[in-house]
């Protein structure tokens, strides 16, 4: 397995550990795999490198299936969308298929199609492309948004608890955001019974939404008041400039391809994923347990404070260097 310690990589290998499967996990720092309880083994290896497959092969000796959970949002220096979406993984599937591993499993991106724009995407179709032409049975899995115990779900839940937001299309953009269990169970669902040949399966939630409905629903399961946020209409010119100065931030995950994604949507039927499940996936207004939802609230206004804190030094610090500079001009 690749990626477990990503955010579904992390949720799909607990689950695989507690089903009492063994794991060996090819990571690039070791020291940050933590799975707790289970039998499992890291193996350091820099997927950007794209190891060949001669790599491999000691470490699939024995192995029943392969599972690829790696992804990046966001180029950095050393790491590319082809090196870590399409190179790597394409190598790892032509060799699991030369050692004789039965099944394998792509965890790619809705939208990774025939009319995929952005660099993420094409990427992952590239990948997704060696694994279906190989004689494998597996599946690539595609989700939309998916919604977790992580950064991004966190920034929609900062979203929802604003009272106003400006976004391109008034928020109209569809999307059909499904939650990480669901999605580790559909995965557990291929490796039980995998399709033959691959099969190409959307994992999304039950339904298509708007962004404005989904942080809107996101907004009552935090038990927040109102039927807010606000949605205004942001010109999409003003949006691509926005994410185009957002990608000189560091940590953000916003730039000019995250934001064409945004526009373009992601959403597609739910009838393939419902079989797999045994059931209809669950809804956003099950995303929050009731419990949670304190404790979720508590973490938004902590990271609204902080940004507020930081808004406020900048602003500080360029009143400052204005008064200094007028000061001096004097």
């Amino acid at each position: 397995m690749t990626g477990a310690t990503g955010f579904i990589g992390r949720n799909l290998a607990r689950a695989l550990l507690a089903q009492g499967h063994e794991l060996v996990c090819a990571v690039r720092d070791p020291a940050r795999l933590d799975l707790g309880a289970g039998t499992w083994r890291a193996v350091q290896v820099d997927l950007a490198a794209s190891p060949d497959v001669a790599f491999w092969r000691p470490h699939l000796d024995g192995v029943d299936a392969v599972i690829n959970a790696v992804g990046i949002i966001r180029e950095q220096p050393g790491q590319t969308f082809v090196a870590l979406h399409d190179r790597a993984p394409s190598i790892l599937f032509q060799a699991a298929s030369e050692a004789g591993v039965r099944i394998a499993v792509q965890v790619s991106a809705l939208g990774a199609d025939d009319h995929a724009q952005s660099r993420y995407h094409r990427s992952k179709k590239a990948a997704d492309d060696t694994l279906r032409a190989l004689t494998l049975s597996g599946a690539v899995v595609q989700p939309s948004i998916v919604y977790g115990d992580s950064p991004g779900s966190a920034m929609f839940h900062t979203m929802a608890a604003s009272p106003v937001l400006a976004m391109p299309q008034a928020g109209g953009m569809q999307v059909q955001p499904v939650h990480v269990d669901d999605v580790v169970q559909g995965i557990l669902a291929v490796l039980q019974a995998p399709p033959t040949p691959v099969a190409t399966v959307a994992f999304v939630g039950p339904e298509p939404l708007s962004m404005a409905q989904f942080l809107r629903a996101l907004r009552a399961g935090l038990g927040l008041p109102g039927k807010l946020p606000w949605v205004l209409p942001l010109p999409t010119a003003l949006f691509m400039l926005t994410a185009r100065v957002a990608s000189f931030v560091p940590g953000s995950i916003l730039d000019a391809e995250t934001a064409g994604m945004l526009l373009r949507g992601n959403a597609a039927p739910a009838t393939d994923f419902t079989r797999l499940l045994g059931h209809a996936p669950r809804g956003v207004d099950r995303f929050i347990a009731p419990a949670d939802a304190p404790a979720l609230r508590a973490r938004i206004w902590r990271d609204i404070t902080r940004l507020a804190l930081k808004a406020g030094a900048v602003a500080l610090g360029v009143i400052l260097v204005a008064a200094l500079v007028w000061h001096l001009a004097r």
